[in-house]
């Protein structure tokens, strides 16, 4: 079975070709001696290890890579005039947090060569604080797109943060969900409102989840997007979900075909199927637990 860094890395060779990795913190999935590589984040190294410095969070401040680009201000393109264009991009648990989805793509596909790659890790709502909240559908990328936004949204930031649970005291799962009695909210409707009024009157960026996906979801809303035109990759790879998260390797190209992502959304397992085989277990499971229940019940009424 494949590691996670071999599904990341199963279209990309470090070692032959240069690339970016975005967001890598303190676990790059490529190190500077695999090959060459340059790291880009939203803030400084240091601002970086003072945002993490607190113990709560579980990034190690003193294995955080030293950043070579802040992407904020200028365009991904307009940082990486010198070294685009490049070979491969990754992106782990980036995507969900962009404020406008086609825009990205449409910068990571402007510094990649035709036929380079763009290696995504995604979270599964299913399996991640995200499970209450409705999954992403193209109208509200193409709003953020055509507005071209640059910050999480209200809606977005008070969605986030009035929908996030733990399940059995974690934010992040394996398998599905069998006891949803045990998915506790993370915030209250008050703080929620609080902190998305906050941040709308402030105009403070609030980093939040703006997208929410499933496998089928995500492939399907590009196949959406090259149908509109708007989307300049195709699949190269795709991994279903493993823990909480999914693998997509995309390749730049002129132009996607919808028809073929379309078919590639079809073949993936749908969410009852997902399922299917924890959930047969687990009732399984439980008759058997109650046969053997039964069994006692009636021993002890016969006995009587």
């Amino acid at each position: 079975m494949a590691t996670r860094n071999e599904k990341v890395l199963r279209c990309i060779n470090p070692a032959t070709q240069a690339g970016a990795e975005i967001g890598p913190l303190d676990k790059p999935v490529v190190t500077r001696e695999m090959g060459q590589v340059y790291y880009i984040d939203h803030d400084t190294t240091e601002a970086l290890r003072d945002r993490f410095s607190d113990p709560n969070h579980s990034v190690d401040v003193t294995k955080i890579v030293d950043v070579d680009y802040v992407w904020g201000e200028k365009g991904l393109a307009e940082l990486l005039q010198k070294e685009a264009p490049l070979d491969y991009v990754i992106a782990s648990h980036v995507i969900e947090h962009v404020p406008d989805l086609i825009g990205w793509l449409s910068e990571v596909r402007a510094v990649l060569k035709l036929g380079g790659v763009l290696s995504l890790v995604v979270p599964d709502k299913r399996q991640c604080f995200d499970y209450y909240r409705p999954m992403t559908r193209l109208p509200e990328v193409v709003e953020a797109y055509l507005q071209r936004s640059r910050k999480p949204s209200p809606r977005q930031i008070f969605e986030h943060m009035s929908s996030a649970v733990t399940y059995r005291d974690s934010v992040s799962w394996g398998g599905a969900v069998t006891d949803e009695s045990k998915l506790v909210r993370l915030h209250t409707i008050e703080s929620a409102w609080t902190t998305a009024k906050t941040a709308f009157a402030t105009g403070d960026y609030c980093d939040v989840h703006c997208w929410v996906f499933t496998p089928a979801s995500f492939v399907e809303l590009l196949g959406e997007m090259a149908a509109a035109d708007l989307l300049k990759f195709e699949i190269a790879e795709f991994s279903e979900t493993k823990g909480c998260e999914f693998y997509v390797s995309l390749r730049a190209t002129d132009a996607a075909k919808a028809t073929e992502i379309k078919q590639i959304a079809a073949s993936l397992a749908t969410e009852a199927e997902f399922y299917q085989p924890k959930l047969r277990d687990m009732i399984v499971q439980e008759l058997r637990f109650l046969k053997r229940k039964l069994k006692i019940v009636k021993a002890g009424i016969f006995r009587n």
